[in-house]
């Protein structure tokens, strides 16, 4: 296995884990929670699992 293979799936998981932990991860960060805070991360989360998903099937 390539490690590049192995960093995309590692970027599959942490955008995984972004977009489910997200309330905690704006907490945490940001110190408030709320839409504004969630916006960044839920943008981090999705190109996260969209360059992973390309890379794997090489879409």
């Amino acid at each position: 296995m390539n490690t590049s293979v192995i960093v995309a799936i590692l970027e599959l998981l942490a955008g995984i884990l972004i977009n489910l932990f997200i309330g905690a991860l704006a907490r945490g960060l940001f110190k408030k929670d709320g839409t504004g805070p969630r916006i960044p991360l839920r943008v981090l989360g999705i190109y996260l699992i969209i360059n992973s998903i390309s890379y794997l099937f090489h879409i």
